[in-house]
């Protein structure tokens, strides 16, 4: 008598439609169960996931100068918030036993070589799962974050909600977790004969029509981040191409994307980061900071970031001093007023300031009054007065465009914009400096014995 087939084998290791539902029924209350405990664990850290899941807010309100606070709008609001937070979290974790619960009820009706495509594929799914989580975690929110507050500009305070945050950053990194799983199910999907890689090719743009619409659902409303999340679905439906048929011609067209990808990775960094303009080094007294993205000012401290577009303000019983990014080294007296434009260019809004600036290929430029100065390896004391300007030399030489004439000032001279140049007490200045420097660290020793 011949020996079953494996077809008619699994025939007989069907049961009955009564006996599945009670195996679905047993494996969804198992996954069940899994998650329920998982979730009181959660609960004793909640506190602590929060800290994790909060850090790409944290670190783009960091940037901007703006609160990492999250906000609730009700007593309520943040406990529904933390029962999201641990439930998405449990199911998170429980993902793996929940696979393996699924893994089980369908095993009984697949044919031997599917079961081992599934066995070969599943552990892959689960890093391809990661992967994506990391990959909207570390990438996608941070600077989807960042563009959406920038484009709100100024005179716009965000107030972002608990429970908004949760359900926004919940939902980009599984949804990125389960697309990074695009190739391997176009590969198990070729394996079992279903189609082959000629379909995947005919239905490209249509696929990548879906591609996009399915990027704005699961995306906020921007385009921004549904760019940035439809790219890597084209890039990835091109890798199962590329796994199921590896031609040159597919190589190729992969290669390509992945350049574009590459290249649009450079140019969000390039325009969505901020780069810090200055360190920040020791005041005395109060001294504040406007933001680029806000119209309200804010205490500055050693954490805060100046960046480009940012103004600095000393009141009158406050100084201080701070060391930009091309080493040239600023000092605010008070009543002091100064605006970070870009790279080597600050605008002396009011007050005065001594800059020691730093050898560069582009010399340094200084606005004050609608004036311009600029030098290069020279330090200049500018004051700027209700209807006058001083620049004093003290070291080097300056170049001043003043009311459409062009006028050079050497060490030890000073100009003043209404009578042109006179002979200066270079000694003034260095006297002020010195005195500053002192009340700054006779400031800082008195800090440390608090």
């Amino acid at each position: 008598m011949a020996d079953p087939t494996e077809e008619e084998q699994l025939k007989e290791k069907r049961l009955p439609i009564s006996e599945h539902l009670e195996e679905l029924r047993s494996r969804i209350i198992k996954s069940i169960i899994i998650v329920i405990g998982l979730f009181f664990i959660n609960w004793f850290f909640k506190s602590r996931i929060l800290d994790i899941i909060k850090k790409p807010h944290s670190i783009t309100m960091k940037n901007l100068g703006l609160s990492q606070s999250l906000q609730v709008l009700s007593y309520q609001e943040g406990f529904y918030a933390y029962i999201k937070l641990c439930l998405i979290t449990s199911v998170f974790m429980a993902y793996p036993v929940i696979l393996f619960q699924v893994w089980r009820f369908v095993e009984a009706g697949l044919f031997k070589k599917e079961r081992r495509y599934v066995k070969t594929f599943a552990p892959i799914s689960y890093i391809a799962f990661v992967t994506g989580v990391l990959f909207g975690y570390y990438f996608l929110i941070p600077y989807g974050l960042q563009f959406l507050i920038k484009i709100l500009g100024g005179g716009v305070q965000p107030m972002i909600t608990m429970s908004q945050y949760i359900s926004l950053v919940t939902m980009l990194t599984l949804a990125l977790g389960v697309v990074f799983q695009l190739p391997l199910v176009m590969l198990f999907i070729s394996k079992i004969g279903m189609l082959k890689a000629e379909d995947f090719i005919k239905w490209r743009l249509y696929a990548i029509l879906i591609i996009f619409i399915l990027a704005a659902v699961i995306t906020p409303p921007d385009p921004f981040t549904q760019v940035m999340t439809a790219l890597p679905m084209i890039i990835l439906y091109e890798v199962g191409i590329l796994a199921i048929r590896p031609s040159k011609k597919a190589v190729q067209r992969f290669g390509i994307l992945l350049a574009l990808g590459i290249l649009l990775v450079y140019v969000v960094f390039l325009v969505f980061t901020l780069p810090t303009k200055a360190n920040f080094l020791e005041s005395t007294g109060s001294v504040k900071i406007l933001p680029h993205a806000n119209m309200n000012w804010q205490p500055l401290s050693s954490e805060s970031k100046i960046h480009n577009g940012a103004t600095l303000k000393t009141e009158k019983d406050s100084k201080a001093s701070f060391l930009l990014k091309d080493g040239t080294y600023v000092m605010m007296d008070v009543n002091t007023k100064v605006r970070f434009v870009k790279s080597r260019n600050l605008d002396l809004i009011e007050g005065q300031i001594l800059i020691a600036i730093k050898a560069n290929d582009n010399p340094f430029m200084i606005a004050a009054k609608e004036n311009v100065v600029t030098s290069n390896n020279s330090t200049i004391n500018i004051k700027t007065s209700k209807y006058r300007v001083f620049v004093t030399v003290t070291k080097g030489e300056a170049t001043v465009v003043a009311n459409g004439q062009e006028k050079k000032i050497f060490e030890g001279r000073q100009l003043r914009f209404t009578t042109g140049g006179k002979p200066a007490n270079i000694n003034e200045v260095i006297e002020w400096a010195k005195e500053m420097q002192k009340k700054l660290k006779e400031q800082n020793k008195r800090s440390i014995s608090l």
